[in-house]
């Protein structure tokens, strides 16, 4: 009988992170047929892991010090000792718990893990457990080129990026329009990023002609992001209690330019800071992770949220790092460091939504309580709190409806949306001027265009409502899902 402490061990094998990687000793003299048939951790075994046990070990939670969210610290086994003996699965805690030799077996409460999923765990500890087939570090070969960003308050110099010549896709039409999960409307031009399923759709928002489509085999984007200089897309998601990860594509080739992260779940908030080195990203594990874009490599991680984390942006100039979460709690560090600045707690139901005034002088937070408050960013005292999405004159009613989207156009003026199915425009005092309606479903996001002069709100049903502000007048659709 194995110790009761080997019972995370399996599942810690699954949170197998590829970004902390150590090289693998290979013979140089080896068949390189074999290489080719060889089962590896990168290719074969983390997908295994991935799908029986990482929901339960992984980086952020490793029961009886097991993680195995890098190929390292699975290596290195927990506090029953190490998991894999390389060239002996009969001595490997790892086969032995899966294939139920012994207890703890392996996941618990459920069945064994099918035969051929066995069989790769089993011919990898044979083949000598290797990491990759030509024994390489994934991070080791990795670095991202990266231009050096001056923050300006004002236009960057040059032509706004926009898309010229994306490689042309082929994806499936769904049957029916995906939600409007994510919504980004490019600084300075007129460019608008709609969430799809397993892509993203790229829109002209003069012409509302539909650009190009990027993939996203990571499966649903929950966030995007334009840099602050617009040369760069980031998309967050992925796969519920499965994985999640960020995605950065130039927005004028439509390549991608690095991808950071290897979650255990998926990612619901992330940002890029204006000068392009760091991600910022959170979800359902409540904790802001900060990674350096270059090398892939986590710099900080804020355990402070008591629950998923929700909403997440850099302030312009790069210094301050707002987040919230599910339980209203809201948060501004420093963006360097990782290290508390304020404490913004007025918010008594989940945060949905952070936006930074152009000039950092200012933060937006949006709530599922009905409230956006504007925080001032030299003292983090709230400045003024409005009730966005109910009309004074309106009956009571016995639930506030809740703010889903918040954002911030380069003029001071800000947008929501939220259940009471419009979306409204204010002043940068609070003062309402536009009021817009004709939601067949709940509208989750809303942003300005680039010049300010036009609304984009999307809704569950998977539309996108643009609106002219200066005659507050629809100027048409777009959709997550088009021929």
């Amino acid at each position: 009988m194995l110790p009761r402490l080997l019972y995370p061990l399996t599942l810690s094998l699954v949170a197998f992170g590829l970004a902390h990687a150590q090289p693998a000793k290979t013979d140089p003299k080896a068949d390189p047929a074999k290489k080719a048939d060889a089962v590896t951790y990168k290719d074969h075994v983390l997908p295994v892991l991935r799908k029986h046990c990482l929901n339960c070990h992984n980086a952020d939670k490793a029961s009886s010090d097991l993680d195995v969210s890098t190929y390292q610290a699975l290596m290195a086994g927990g506090a029953s000792g190490e998991a894999v003996k390389p060239g002996n699965p009969g001595q490997s805690a790892l086969y032995r718990v899966t294939a139920h030799e012994v207890e703890p077996k392996m996941p618990p409460k459920g069945p064994k893990i099918p035969d051929a999923d066995l069989a790769v765990l089993k011919k990898w500890i044979e083949g000598g457990a290797p990491e990759t087939a030509v024994g390489a570090a994934k991070g080791a070969g990795r670095k991202v080129e990266i231009d050096p960003v001056a923050l300006t308050k004002g236009k960057p110099a040059g032509p706004p990026p926009m898309p010229v010549s994306l490689p042309a896709v082929k994806l499936a039409r769904t049957d029916r329009a995906h939600p409007v999960t994510a919504l980004a409307t490019s600084p300075w031009a007129p460019l608008a990023a709609v969430a799809g399923h397993e892509r993203v759709l790229l829109y002209n928002t003069d012409t509302l002609k539909l650009i190009g489509t990027l993939p996203f085999p990571e499966r649903v984007p929950h966030v995007l992001r334009f840099s602050r200089n617009g040369k760069w897309l980031l998309a967050g998601g992925g796969r519920g209690a499965a994985q999640g990860r960020v995605v950065i594509w130039d927005v004028a080739t439509g390549k991608r330019v690095t991808e950071i992260g290897d979650e255990a779940d998926v990612v619901l908030a992330a940002d890029v800071s204006p000068d392009h080195k760091f991600v910022a990203l959170g979800g359902p594990g409540k904790l802001v992770k900060v990674y350096d874009v270059a090398t892939g490599t986590l710099k900080h991680k804020i355990k402070k949220h008591t629950d998923w984390v929700t909403a997440i942006e850099f302030s312009p100039d790069g210094e301050l790092l707002a987040s919230g979460d599910r339980n209203g709690g809201a948060f501004v560090w420093e963006a360097a460091t990782g290290g508390i600045v304020f404490t913004l707690g007025d918010h008594k139901d989940a945060v949905t939504g952070l936006s930074w005034r152009a000039d950092s002088q200012m933060l937006a937070s949006a709530s599922e309580d009905g409230k956006v408050i504007l925080w001032f960013a030299e003292d983090g005292f709230p400045t003024r709190t409005i009730t966005a999405q109910a009309d004074a004159k309106a009956p009571a009613r016995n639930k506030t409806p809740g703010v889903l989207a918040v954002g911030y156009a380069r003029t001071g003026q800000f947008v929501t949306c939220g259940r009471d199915n419009t979306a409204r425009v204010w002043k940068a005092d609070g003062t309402q001027v536009a009021r817009l309606e004709g939601f067949t479903d709940v509208p989750s996001k809303a942003v300005f265009s680039h010049d300010g002069e036009r609304v984009l709100v999307g809704d569950f049903t998977g539309k996108v409502r643009v609106w002219d502000l200066k005659d507050k007048k629809p100027a048409g659709e777009l959709t997550t899902n088009p021929d």
